[in-house]
């Protein structure tokens, strides 16, 4: 069959003699184990690595079609379980652009993933800790984020999940830096009015607690 070089393979612990990574893959791709970005895959070549064991490579399905591939990957990943792989999708052309009942189902396995190991949210974070993006990168979340409306809901959240994270001395520092010297843009009288408004709210709701018994 023409186009029928596609394989899958998997990646297995030699110190638990389980499989932890399915993929699809054509030429050498199965045995390129450094420099892939999933960081739970590295983790896992790391943790071998440091028993002296390394990554055993199996090709469990060979000559196939890309389709075919494609189609093998998400039946291979779910007789595993994803959320027993460190596949960060269930396989597959279609998790480009996952349906809700996908990403529901992906996100639950991450979930299950790293309350199972809590050691993996240790090391992200020391990874990220201290990360300056690049103003690149600032202007494309910058990009993504506006116009963007939250819920009330999702606002409410947000506000409990960044009191109980709170603000490094890292972020301080470089909020400060970036302030200082910097003349505030007058603000606009949409903004005069908000400020009004939450002044008068607030200033009810001191009068409001003073009467209570």
């Amino acid at each position: 069959m023409t186009g029928s070089v596609f394989y899958i393979y998997e990646h297995w612990r030699p110190d638990t003699n389980r499989c932890f990574y399915v993929g699809k893959g054509k030429n050498r791709r199965a045995w390129k184990i450094s420099g892939r970005k999933n960081s739970h895959h590295k983790n896992i070549v790391a943790k071998l690595a440091s028993l002296n064991l390394s990554v055993e490579v199996k090709i469990v399905l060979s000559n196939l079609s890309e389709k075919d591939a494609y189609d093998a990957e998400v039946s291979r990943i779910a007789i595993y379980g994803v959320d027993n792989l460190s596949n960060m999708t269930l396989g597959g052309e279609g998790m480009k652009n996952p349906s809700l009942e996908a990403r529901e189902r992906m996100s639950i396995a991450q979930k299950k993933r790293f309350k199972d190991n809590p050691e993996e949210i240790e090391k992200m974070s020391r990874q990220r800790k201290g990360r300056v993006a690049s103003e690149e990168t600032k202007r494309k979340i910058s990009k993504s984020l506006s116009g963007k409306k939250y819920t009330a809901e999702t606002k409410r959240k947000m506000k409990i999940a960044s009191k109980i994270r709170g603000v490094s001395e890292v972020t301080r520092k470089a909020h400060k830096k970036a302030l200082t010297g910097r003349k505030r843009p007058p603000f606009t009288q949409e903004t005069i009015i908000k400020m009004k408004i939450a002044a008068k709210e607030r200033e009810a709701q001191k009068r409001a607690n003073k009467v209570r018994p």
